[in-house]
């Protein structure tokens, strides 16, 4: 009995044991299971600690607000530019405020960092599209043709007159403007811009995009789609008319493409016999992997010396700031047009040359001093309404974003009135930089055109010609 009981007393310390034993295996188990996961949310933290960027970072990948009249001139316009904030779909909205609420939130003390922050990005995404004095010159040239204070030899009389104009036939151009399509405005525009030629002058038109659909499929189809539907030749209505209406929106935007032929179309005008006047209207970039850019230099360094017009179709700021480059290249000028009306105008300074060109011809105009340009009159008001104008849009884009941040409680109130201030006096800042501007043009209206595009092409060197 004694034996039994020892050996169950053995039994029991041994089990005892083990199960302290275990229990602290347990523990130690359990403690280091805790270290190992405290250390890993450690890492984590650490890790997205590193993925945010620094406030110095953030500031540093945004522009820095422009200062100066060459600075505003030369800027890219922003993603927003151009629009009226309460005009943009809900899409556009929602991802203009996404790209906001990616900075951190403001509290009810922010730091002067976070406000230059908030700022930059206001301005990054709604700076306007400013006028360049450079290309007001450029617009000069082109009204006052045949002057003799003007040297480029584009601008000269010439024995032809030979307009061709480029259109987008892209599945974009389905797009409405106050009820119709892009497509028929810019037909009936070509339509009347052509019936206003005088007799003698010669019209072209080729359509590009016009075949296939926007789809991958269609891509190659698409891009391939490049037609001069209407040859160089006298206006004939009836034909013009009928041929346009063959044309529908369809695909992709091969934009160099048609720059190229129609260099292509125009290589026996050669240009010191010929005026020739391209007209190219897009409202997009180009999709097709072709380089525009380069195909307008080799269009504006051409015999063909060509007066390029390049018309941005209600385009975004990708597209404008595209388009311009495609301009310069040529040695051409850029305009936006936003509906039928613009279209129409800016259709309608070809004709101008066209008139003029008529006139000459008939020896209307004997006395060349009758061509000299007046400066004074002609483009210094429109240049300082369009820079009005854009000073104004921008304002007021910026002071509507505010007030949405304010209201999702991205900004506090506190916020929104010291940023409002910055929009207030950027306002009235470029509001004075306009009038200085326009008293230096006008200082320099009395020097002949070529002293004039010297001085104005120096100071804003970045939009000189190549």
């Amino acid at each position: 009995m004694g034996k039994k009981f020892r050996n169950i007393f053995v039994i029991s310390i041994v089990m005892l044991t083990l199960l302290t034993a275990c229990s602290d295996k347990q523990t130690d188990t359990k403690q280091d299971d805790q270290k190992e996961t405290s250390a890993m949310k450690e890492a984590e933290d650490n890790k997205d600690s590193k993925d945010e960027p620094s406030m110095e970072e953030m500031l540093a990948s945004l522009p820095e607000p422009t200062k100066t009249t060459v600075e505003l001139a030369n800027a890219e316009a922003g993603m927003f530019s151009g629009q009226d904030y309460d005009e943009l779909t809900p899409e556009q909205q929602k991802e203009l405020l996404k790209q906001l609420k990616e900075l951190p939130e403001l509290g009810e003390e922010p730091t002067g960092e976070e406000i230059e922050l908030y700022w930059r990005k206001l301005l990054y995404l709604f700076h306007e599209d400013y006028p360049n004095p450079a290309e007001v010159l450029d617009e000069l040239e082109m009204e006052s043709f045949g002057s003799p204070d003007i040297k480029d030899e584009r601008y000269q009389f010439k024995e032809n007159l030979n307009v061709e104009i480029l259109l987008d036939a892209s599945g974009s151009m389905a797009n409405q403007i106050d009820g119709k399509t892009m497509m028929d405005i810019a037909k009936e525009s070509i339509g009347e811009f052509a019936e206003d030629l005088p007799e003698g002058a010669n019209v072209a038109l080729r359509v590009y995009g016009h075949k296939g659909t926007g789809s991958d499929q269609d891509k190659e189809l698409s891009c391939k789609s490049n037609e001069l539907i209407y040859e160089m030749g006298d206006y004939n209505g009836e034909k013009l008319n009928s041929t346009l209406q063959t044309v529908k929106p369809a695909g992709w935007t091969p934009l160099a493409a048609a720059i190229e032929e129609a260099k292509n179309d125009l290589l026996s005008y050669k240009g010191d016999k010929n005026t020739n006047i391209i007209y190219l209207v897009s409202d997009g970039v180009e999709t097709c992997d072709g380089n525009p850019v380069e195909q307008a230099k080799s269009l504006g360094d051409s015999d063909i010396q060509p007066i390029v017009n390049v018309i941005g179709f209600d385009l975004d700021a990708e597209g404008q700031n595209q388009l311009k480059e495609v301009a310069k290249s040529a040695r051409g000028i850029y305009s936006n047009a936003r509906n039928q009306s613009e279209l129409k105008e800016e259709l309608d300074k070809a004709k101008q040359i066209a008139k003029k060109w008529d006139q000459w011809k008939n020896s209307a105009i004997e006395d060349a001093s009758s061509q000299r340009y007046d400066l004074k009159l002609k483009n210094i008001p429109t240049f300082g309404i369009e820079w009005n104008q854009a000073n104004r849009y921008e304002n007021l884009n910026i002071l509507k974003t505010l007030t949405a941040l304010r209201d999702e409680e991205q900004i506090t109130r506190e916020a929104h009135s010291l940023l409002s201030d910055l929009a207030d006096e950027r306002f009235s800042f470029v509001s004075d930089l306009n009038d200085e501007l326009r008293l230096e043009l006008r200082s320099l209206a009395d020097s002949n055109f070529e002293s004039v595009k010297q001085e104005i092409e120096k100071k804003y060197n970045e939009n000189q010609h190549n």
